[in-house]
């Protein structure tokens, strides 16, 4: 079976394949014949020999020149970048080993707003010894309450990371009826119907949700004016998500304590956006995610995806051999 694989990346490094990181998927994937590729020409010459591709993006126009293509898979959570039509025979699988990065970032998003961290250091630029105003708005983790909207792989995750601290979880899903082990994160798993009956008792709104119809607005100019004024929002799903006009609006207002988001309705953010000089919005530049372990955490969860041990053992081409970079850009040392 033959793998095609074009990861690369212009501004993030962890999301550009190395050649060490492509000789371990070839020795994770033993019985399929790896080729990595550096660029779009190259990608598309060779995929019509490829039984399976690694991509960042995916064209539904190129599957006119994958005859043998069976499965598609991408490091990305999101939906967006490979947008294929269903086709018999063909598997698309996304990246779920996010999660344990992400909610790392979340417990130093509410830690630092908590404790008055990030808050210490903007106000050393009015007053160089800023305690009395630190001390009087810092405040334990323990016994706050966090609804976490979006409860999927990442929004477990923050749950896990932030349980330990003595923060209350309720996990919002779209459909309630989910298997018993799904409500094992949170200490209330509750539907979307019920979204707005949470939001009154929240100290933390965390969204981690996909790019969807459903999801473009829900927390909009209505929805944020339920959150007393003691809320933080937090966003490391989409930024559709979010009425950004609205949020900018509350935090100049204080009717809301801060907002810590990392994605945002266009990316990167405009310059004359309301977000850059809200008060208290601190503003990651997309990057929740990023760690150098992050395309080996993703070698990892493919190299246990049945497709590749059910398709080796049928396919009647076997080859161990594995192949560096193709083409005119050599791969990250």
């Amino acid at each position: 079976m033959r793998l095609l694989v074009w990861l690369t990346h212009r501004e993030v490094a962890c999301f550009d394949l190395t050649r060490e990181q492509a000789r371990k998927l070839a020795d994770r994937l033993p019985g399929v014949d790896v080729r990595v590729v550096r660029s779009e020409a190259a990608f598309l010459d060779a995929l019509p020999r490829a039984d399976a591709a690694i991509v960042w993006r995916f064209d539904d126009a190129w599957l006119a020149h994958a005859p043998r293509l069976r499965w598609i898979g991408t490091p990305a959570a999101s939906r967006e970048w490979v947008e294929v039509a269903p086709r018999d025979g063909l598997r698309v699988v996304h990246g779920t080993f996010h999660g344990e990065i992400i909610a790392e970032t979340v417990v130093g998003m509410l830690l630092s707003q908590a404790r008055g961290l990030r808050e210490a250091d903007l106000l050393r630029t009015v007053d160089p010894w800023p305690r009395r105003a630190v001390a009087a708005r810092a405040r334990t983790l323990r016994g706050t309450r966090a609804v976490v909207l979006g409860f999927g792989h990442i929004g477990r995750w923050i749950a896990r990371r932030l349980a330990p601290f003595g923060v209350r979880i309720t996990g919002i899903v779209r459909r309630i009826d989910r298997p018993p082990e799904f409500s094992r994160d949170a200490h209330r798993i509750a539907g979307v119907e019920e979204l707005d009956a949470t939001l009154a008792g929240a100290d933390w709104l965390i969204l981690a949700l996909p790019a969807t119809r459903e999801t473009d607005a829900i927390i909009d100019a209505r929805r944020l004016a339920l959150l007393p004024a003691r809320a933080t929002v937090v966003n490391v799903g989409r930024g559709n998500a979010i009425d950004e006009v609205a949020l900018a609006d509350a935090l100049e207002r204080g009717t809301l304590a801060a907002a810590w988001l990392d994605v945002f309705r266009e990316e990167p953010l405009a310059l004359d956006s309301p977000l850059r000089h809200a008060r208290n919005a601190f503003l990651m530049p997309h990057a929740s995610a990023t760690a150098p372990d992050y395309l080996d955490l993703f070698i990892e969860e493919i190299a246990r995806d049945p497709f590749f041990r059910d398709a080796a053992r049928d396919d009647p081409y076997e080859s161990s051999a594995h192949s560096a970079a193709t083409d005119d850009a050599p791969p990250r040392p």
